[in-house]
């Protein structure tokens, strides 16, 4: 982790770490930064910004008001109802949606040992499921599935053409879902004193912006260009 992930400045919104709010508001339980150890000794081999775990039956409210569960971004994390899912999430902050070298390169086999490293498949198993992954970005089998997630300034034409399985999500898109879900359960999330300084400092800017001016100041404080973004600020929940 370098310094800047350690120290932001006072105002400073840390990408990887609003990946992690958004994926969080979602129901996945995360590590952040997961490092690929190299055999031996030197240099790590890669790391996985956040490595990411949901179940099915993920409901939030289920008990406190059943009629009222918050709804998860379903339709862009392309969430399973029937699959324990398993995400290998590459974030860019001022760059499109991208996959980095070590999750496509199958003769470095990261992908192998970030599975072993995890323990969600049997060891006999591993092989099959990283020869899918490094082929379309998404492996399925019985209750599990396991896939990259690319989180980016916006949507990358090259990564679906050669990754259409590969779910994109652009900075507008999760912003603009994070804004509706402190606004919507705005009374339900006030004590929020045990969240990092991050995530309160990403919900106190909700709580007095309306939405497109939300988006705009956090791109702004993630260091992301929005001269050409405005097409891309979408209204939460379209």
């Amino acid at each position: 982790m370098n310094d800047m992930l350690q120290t932001p400045a006072r105002n400073e919104l840390i990408p990887e770490k609003v990946a992690y709010w958004y994926f969080r508001l979602n129901g996945f339980l995360q590590i952040e930064n997961f490092i690929v150890h190299p055999e031996r000794h030197g240099s790590q081999r890669t790391d996985a910004d956040l490595l990411s775990v949901r179940f099915p039956h993920r409901a939030e409210r289920a008990y406190d008001n059943p009629n009222d569960i918050m709804a998860d971004d379903e339709s862009r994390l392309s969430l399973s109802r029937e699959l324990i899912d398993v995400v290998i999430a590459e974030v860019k902050g001022n760059q499109p949606c991208t996959l980095n070298g070590p999750w496509k390169e199958s003769d470095r086999r990261n992908v192998h040992r970030v599975l072993a490293a995890i323990g969600c498949l049997p060891h006999e198993l591993i092989s099959e499921a990283a020869a899918d992954i490094y082929k379309t970005g998404l492996h399925i089998s019985k209750d599990l599935r396991v896939r990259l997630v690319a989180v980016g300034r916006c949507k990358n034409k090259d990564l679906a053409d050669q990754y259409p399985q590969v779910t994109q999500v652009t900075w507008p898109e999760l912003l603009a879902f994070i804004w509706q879900r402190f606004r919507t359960y705005r009374r339900q999330k006030t004590q929020v004193e045990q969240w990092d300084g991050q995530g309160k400092r990403i919900k106190k800017l909700a709580d007095r912006l309306r939405q497109e001016d939300f988006v705009k100041e956090a791109l702004e404080r993630m260091g992301v260009r929005t001269d050409s973004l405005a097409e891309q600020v979408v209204v939460a929940g379209e």
